[in-house]
């Protein structure tokens, strides 16, 4: 990725420079003229003219401009783009073999590894539409999740296969392929993780016919010759998401979505073709790291070093060995690196850029971070229902903190009234933030009436509490669902949260509005205390008292030994309001 600010006389041979991209990277004066286009880097243009393609076809580019450029590395495994586009199509060839066809929904239950890639292009390869799913997730969200999306088959991998197998129980899924990281790990972890697998037993289940990922490596047909489809309109991803409104729903999301959000995200950083290392340790199974860490990088013919979890000390030798040019994460990845930095009294360098999301970073974490690695930390805002990227600061090293930055190439940003969504309100009023762009899903999957909630007349609703700058920066101030009305008066938990924290006894915190007689709603805060220190809560109280209106301050103060988060750390206030509901 390009590293400084350009001036306008660059842009030409920036884009010279990006010519090998999978799209064209071309100014288009023709749009209208927002207050965001005035606070872009001089390289990024308002808009981007490139013909949409399926995500299949921007492996087969890459591969084409960069067959010896090593695409993947996890352990002793290493792959050219070469070696990777012949075992998609070799994967491909089997799959279809045993009945996976165009159109099919297949579950992915696999942690970021060489064979989720594999499966992930060979898929979409013949046409079949991804079930993102979390391997975490209990037997039951599984079921659920396969009902819904009315999946033909799943991926799974032997390690964490007891609520896969559980939900084969109940749903009939046609089969079942499964995978291992044995084949990539060094002896020593080889055979302790094989026993790890022999101990949990056998891969049977009586209506679902079991594969291995080595059935689909044989040659028992000709590699597929070319992609089944060509129409980048259709599905590519479905994504499980809570939605706008917080209830379970599917987000459909298109390869035109998918291309569309790496062509922004390629302009908006700029790309080295071939050239660049990126650290891919953001899961796969959520579009923030498909799109941002997987799909970005195939697009550029990069290097994916792979990560099956966030194991803070293992991500730190494997980042001070391989030196990623890029590491998209999310704030508590920064944090516990930070840590680990700190313990070892050793600072990684080599970065130049890490991309943020998901939740707000601390202004200290970002500084003490980018200082100890160089590295440059720009913050990003998204949906999943938008592929997922809508915001970002510039990536010269001119973010503005506390913001989400600015709206990407070819994407709208109104922000209107929150009670119709109408009205467009002036410049620093907080409204509710609505998004159009070619990023921004098709609508949920059978689920009309909330779609038509959500999507008016092309524009999403996103539910989140915005403001923007008179020079276009936009600020998040809380979800839309998480306002807690008090005596008929806004309160914002963010703004709660962020009194708390300043507190030095409070390690971290959430804030939510719980039912009141008197008020409605009341402010109800948990906390976790800091190493050596207890929380008493007239002391926190006075603390609020002296950065808070009253009616902002907490009534009730609880003391919790961790807070219930989803896999970005990002907490999850429905837990908090319906402890039933983790």
């Amino acid at each position: 990725m390009d590293d400084g600010v350009h001036t306008p006389h660059e842009f030409d041979a920036l884009r010279n420079r990006l010519s090998s991209a999978p799209y064209p990277l071309e100014p288009s004066y023709q749009r209208p003229v927002r207050p965001w286009h005035a606070s872009y880097p001089d390289y990024v243009p308002p808009g981007i003219d490139f013909t949409p393609l399926r995500v299949e076809q921007l492996l087969i580019r890459a591969t084409d401009q960069f067959p010896k450029q090593m695409a993947l590395r996890y352990f002793h495994t290493n792959w050219t783009y070469e070696e990777l586009l012949r075992r998609v199509r070799q994967v491909a060839a089997n799959l279809k073999r045993l009945g996976i066809e165009s159109g099919d929904r297949v579950m992915l239950v696999l942690p970021n590894s060489p064979e989720y890639v594999v499966a992930w292009f060979a898929l979409h390869w013949l046409g079949a539409e991804i079930v993102h799913a979390n391997p975490l997730m209990t037997a039951s969200d599984f079921i659920r999740l396969a009902i819904h999306s009315r999946a033909k088959a799943a991926f799974g991998l032997d390690f964490r296969l007891a609520s896969v197998l559980e939900m084969a129980k109940h749903y009939h899924i046609r089969m079942l392929f499964v995978s291992s990281l044995a084949p990539h790990l060094p002896v020593h972890l080889r055979l302790p993780y094989r026993f790890k697998c022999w101990m949990q037993g056998g891969f049977h289940t009586p209506q679902t016919e079991v594969y291995t990922f080595d059935d689909l490596y044989r040659h028992a047909v000709a590699p597929s010759g070319s992609p089944s489809l060509s129409d980048p309109l259709l599905p590519g991803v479905l994504q499980p998401t809570g939605g706008t409104t917080g209830t379970p729903k599917i987000a459909v999301l298109s390869h035109k979505n998918l291309h569309a959000n790496v062509a922004q995200l390629h302009a908006w950083c700029g790309l080295n073709p071939g050239e660049e290392t990126v650290l891919a340790v953001l899961p796969f199974f959520h579009v923030f790291g498909s799109t941002v860490a997987l799909l970005s990088a195939v697009a550029g013919a990069a290097t994916l070093i792979l990560q099956a979890n966030f194991n803070p000390s293992r991500v730190f030798r494997v980042m001070d060995q391989h030196k990623p040019d890029v590491a998209p994460m999310v704030p508590f990845m920064f944090a516990r690196l930070c840590e680990e930095m700190q313990r070892r009294g050793r600072n990684l360098k080599g970065m130049r850029y890490c991309f943020s999301g998901a939740s707000p970073l601390d202004p200290e974490l970002k500084a003490e971070f980018e200082e100890r690695t160089g590295a440059n930390i720009f913050e990003g805002f998204g949906l999943s229902e938008c592929s997922p990227v809508t915001h970002a600061n510039p990536a010269d090293g001119s973010a503005r903190g506390g913001s989400i930055g600015l709206p990407l190439p070819d994407t709208e940003v109104r922000i209107v009234d929150a009670e119709t969504g109408t009205i467009d309100l002036p410049v620093g009023e907080v409204g509710e933030l609505i998004i159009r762009g070619p990023q921004v899903m098709d609508g949920y999957l059978d689920e009309p009436e909330e779609t038509s909630y959500v999507l008016r007349d092309g524009w999403l609703h996103t539910g989140d509490l915005a403001t923007m700058a008179e020079d276009g920066y936009f600020t998040i101030v809380d979800r839309k669902k998480d306002l807690i009305i008090s005596g008929g008066l806004n309160v914002y938990p963010a703004e709660v949260e962020a009194a708390l924290i300043q507190h030095a006894s409070v390690l971290e915190c959430a804030v939510i509005g719980v039912p009141c007689k008197k008020f409605g709603e009341a402010v109800a805060a948990f906390v976790i205390a800091s190493p050596g220190f207890e929380i008493h809560q007239d002391i926190l109280e006075a603390h609020c008292r002296s950065k808070l209106a009253s009616y902002k301050i907490p009534r009730t103060i609880e003391v919790r030994e961790d807070l219930p988060k989803n896999f970005l750390g990002k907490v999850r206030r429905i837990e908090l309001r319906n402890p039933k509901a983790a």
